[in-house]
């Protein structure tokens, strides 16, 4: 259980982008930044981007800062350190929206599009019990489920959600608060996302700045 919350907390290290959204047989990865992807599907260009309003700050249109790596994590980083001092860190990674949309939704298939990355050794750690019953979330309006773990003092939220073309698993972390009060505060910060969808010629515009 504590290497699955340590390896989880990191964002999974061993995430592979390319991989994953290979398995939709009708789009593929032309490249990604942040949280967002540029997708080739079929004859036409197909842009996503995640992004996530600062607290206090959205009214300005003040965004965090996305970041990714090559395994295909993304992370969203505090642009005033200060104003973010209690809130919760939040990253994840793209995933095969088939295998979402035609799972059960439920505790398990979260937990699946967990133990279906690559781990470290080839071996994905034990699937962690659940704090919280399993719960319907909305980002960006694109449905999604969540669920709770819990070590120690820690918790964690995991929500995947995912549309035709996307999927993604968002992860959310604070050290030493119980996850009830974890999942109140995912409620709430959950309407700062938001998702910028483009297709053609305006969907490459975002790539070409």
């Amino acid at each position: 259980m504590r290497r699955a919350i340590a390896v989880i907390a990191c964002l999974i290290s061993v995430a592979s982008f390319s991989k994953a959204l290979a398995q939709d047989s009708t789009c593929s990865p032309v490249i990604a930044s942040g949280a967002g992807l540029l997708q080739e599907c079929g004859k036409q260009l197909y842009s996503f981007n995640l992004s996530l309003s600062e607290t206090k700050l959205g009214v300005s249109g003040i965004k965090r800062e996305a970041g990714s790596d090559m395994h295909g994590r993304f992370g969203f980083s505090c642009t005033v350190e200060p104003m973010c001092a209690n809130e919760p860190k939040v990253g994840g990674f793209f995933v095969d929206p088939a295998g979402w949309l035609s799972s059960s939704k439920d505790e398990w298939a979260i937990f699946q599009v967990l133990q279906n990355m690559p781990w470290p050794g080839g071996s994905p750690p034990p699937i962690p019990n659940a704090s919280c019953p399993v719960f319907d979330v909305s980002i960006g309006g694109l449905d999604g489920r969540a669920v709770c773990i819990s070590e120690g003092k820690d918790s964690t939220v995991l929500i995947v959600a995912a549309e035709d073309r996307v999927g993604f698993l968002l992860h959310i972390y604070q050290a030493d608060t119980p996850a009830s009060v974890l999942k109140a505060r995912v409620l709430e910060m959950l309407p700062r996302f938001e998702i910028e969808r483009a297709t053609g010629e305006l969907g490459l515009k975002r790539w070409l700045r």
